[in-house]
């Protein structure tokens, strides 16, 4: 099994957020991957084509026949499940770019990009050949800088947005944004929507689910029960079906997976 992350060249981070590879074998436990819905979209790069995407909210299961993809306008939970071995590099972006990049996309599920752009498939074609992890982070910088773009004065707007969000671990409401920024909540919404592709609604919920998520995880001696008040939730149905909305299963089944559900992130 290997599992390795990076941050991308300084000059990209106002468009990626990070990269990973993964390659789990036959010998490995784990035969499938949770996806947690943090509202970043993923460039896929996909080796294997027998691998299985199950989601709630598709009536059957997807044979994954894609080799560059992303998931679109799909509810959690969803999990990528496979036979003998799974091996992909995944492009993290920053959230205010998801607009920029996929604002085109039609239907929902898996989206097929490799019409997107033709160096998309020479960065497939390189990304697998490489044995050095580290090489392919560097031409990944490479497919990224060809893209690289100055955001646009919503983008910078809705990138302070969402960092204030995650300063305040997610416990923050429309209301009070509109405050801090001096704009109305429903011209919050609107350009947050655009931009984004999520409700603002939904990304404080995210931000604040995925930081409880991480400091639970190192603080495995703290009851779900005071986690749950520290981050300003008042009534436990509240914090569960809140939790269920980005996770996609309760607290204590993610908990009591937590190391199959942190494999990814």
């Amino acid at each position: 099994m290997k599992i390795k992350n990076a941050s991308p060249n300084n000059v990209l981070r106002d468009i990626v957020k990070e990269y990973y590879f993964i390659h789990l074998d036959a010998k490995s436990k784990t035969k499938q991957i949770p996806i947690i819905d943090d509202c970043s979209y993923d460039l896929i790069f996909f080796k294997e084509a027998k691998a299985i995407f199950v989601c709630d909210t598709i009536p059957k299961n997807i044979l994954i026949n894609e080799k560059i993809f992303t998931i679109h306008n799909l509810k959690p939970p969803f999990k990528i499940r496979f036979d003998k071995t799974l091996t992909f590099f995944t492009i993290k972006l920053q959230p205010w770019v998801n607009g920029y990049f996929f604002s085109h996309l039609m239907g929902r599920g898996i989206i097929n990009l490799e019409s997107l752009d033709e160096k998309l498939l020479e960065f497939y074609r390189d990304v697998f050949k490489k044995e050095n992890i580290e090489k392919i982070f560097m031409i990944a910088d490479e497919l990224m800088l060809h893209k690289n773009f100055d955001l646009s004065n919503s983008m910078v707007l809705v990138k302070s947005i969402c960092q204030y969000i995650e300063e305040k671990k997610g416990i923050i409401t429309v209301n009070e944004l509109g405050e801090h920024f001096n704009k109305s909540r429903q011209y919050l919404n609107k350009i947050f929507k655009r931009e984004v592709l999520y409700s603002l609604k939904y990304f404080i919920t995210a931000s604040r689910i995925l930081s409880l998520v991480k400091y639970k995880s190192k603080n495995s001696d703290i009851s779900l029960t005071t986690i749950c008040y520290e981050y300003g939730y008042f009534d436990q149905p509240h914090f569960i079906a809140d939790f269920k909305k980005v996770c996609g299963v309760t607290p204590t089944q993610f908990f009591n997976n937590l190391p199959e559900f942190l494999l990814r992130h």
